[in-house]
């Protein structure tokens, strides 16, 4: 028995390790994507996504390191300081999907730079979905009466809220330390005045219900994948 578990487990780690060579390779594909745009171009139109794809390995790391620490993390005072943390940068793995918005700025042909963006933006999807399972599954051995919907929705809200405000409000997250007091004015007045803000709420609904179809759909496709402390 000792011996068919150990075999499991070898098996799901080259598993594992495949997934994410892909996902290495996929990187790999936009960076060499991007430097050829700026050979080409002479400029460094689209370099700003090698600082936005950072922003969303983030919150990946901070979920990897938490994995990896559970006896520090058994304070619950440290575990909810890494959480928060970990919930203010966790817009920025999404977020990437809105530099689509500027496809036609110019410089190559339009298909050239639709690859371009949309691989960062699925690298980032993939770093940000696989960042929330594993909260999701630290959450729930914490909180283990709440189902795990109740994690999951209200985070994909609160990702899409930060993608609004970071898109059209154009804040960042390091705002939250810089201006708190403007953000939180600013947030107060989108979640307090709906009617006045239709627009706002328009684009968080569908992004959030986007999100939300588009996690068991990516998290399936790496249904292998399972933390350190699981293997």
């Amino acid at each position: 028995m000792q011996l068919k578990n150990a075999f499991r487990r070898m098996i799901s780690k080259i598993r594992n390790s495949q997934q994410h060579y892909m996902l290495l390779a996929f990187v790999l594909f936009g960076m060499g994507l991007l430097l050829y745009r700026i050979i080409h171009t002479g400029t460094y139109l689209r370099a700003t996504l090698i600082w936005n794809l950072f922003l969303a390995y983030i919150p990946f790391a901070i979920t990897a390191w938490m994995e990896k620490r559970p006896s520090l993390l058994q304070n619950r005072y440290n575990w909810y300081l890494c959480f928060i943390v970990w919930l203010l940068f966790i817009p920025n793995a999404p977020y990437i999907l809105t530099d689509l918005f500027h496809l036609f700025d110019g410089g190559v042909p339009v298909w050239y730079d639709l690859f371009l963006i949309f691989t960062f933006a699925w690298n980032g999807m993939v770093l940000g979905y696989l960042s929330i399972r594993s909260m999701e599954g630290m959450w729930s051995r914490r909180h283990s009466r709440w189902p795990s919907w109740l994690f999951t929705l209200p985070v994909m809200f609160l990702c899409s809220l930060g993608v609004y405000i970071g898109r059209y409000l154009r804040y960042n997250s390091w705002d939250v330390v810089k201006d708190p007091i403007t953000l939180l004015s600013d947030v107060k007045g989108i979640l307090l005045n709906p009617a006045a803000n239709r627009g706002a709420w328009a684009f968080i609904g569908c992004m959030s219900i986007f999100l939300c179809i588009m996690y068991p759909m990516v998290i399936n496709s790496f249904r292998r994948y399972k933390p350190d402390h699981q293997e």
